[in-house]
């Protein structure tokens, strides 16, 4: 009885085939890879992002407010923003990927109150609002399908703990 070998020609066309499978399978597995690598960029941007705007709405608050313009907003001089920008430029990012982080706004809320008796001093009524950016670019961008970079925005508040001093020396 004679038994059967496969032939030269079966054997290549099954490596022929193999390869076949392996390039379609990586079509797959590598814009998933990235997409993956994407979505870790992204939720660290997002999540820097969000720790320094909510580091600088806490710092901002221990300021004494100062003149605000008729929506609020405080001026590039104020205390408030001078002190909510330093925390932020502190913060770490990934140099190339996440850009930023940086102060876009810093205002007093609509229920801002001063205290009512200059004299004897007392507590801000209000509280803050720090808005914040970083812009994201994408480890593997895809041209004509995602952007190269996309800006995240983040908006925190927090309560002014500032007191305002007596202005008279109690005897």
């Amino acid at each position: 009885m004679k038994t059967l070998s496969p032939s030269p020609a079966r054997g290549r066309r099954s490596r022929g085939s193999q390869l076949v499978e392996l390039s379609a399978g990586l079509l797959v597995l590598i814009p998933l890879f990235f997409a993956i690598i994407d979505l870790i960029v992204f939720y660290l941007a997002a999540t820097l992002n969000d720790n320094a705007c909510r580091d600088a709405a806490r710092a901002a608050s221990v300021v004494q407010p100062i003149a605000a313009d008729a929506v609020g907003v405080l001026p590039d001089a104020s205390p408030i923003k001078q002190r909510a920008a330093s925390v932020v430029t502190k913060m770490q990012h990934l140099d190339g990927y996440i850009i930023g982080p940086r102060v876009v706004q810093v205002s007093l809320s609509n229920d801002f109150k001063r205290p009512s008796n200059l004299l004897i001093g007392g507590n801000y009524e209000g509280s803050v609002e720090v808005r914040t950016q970083v812009d994201y670019k994408l480890p593997a961008s895809i041209p004509g399908v995602l952007p190269q970079q996309m800006p995240i925005n983040s908006q925190h508040s927090f309560p002014l703990t500032a007191v305002m001093p007596p202005q008279v020396v109690p005897l």
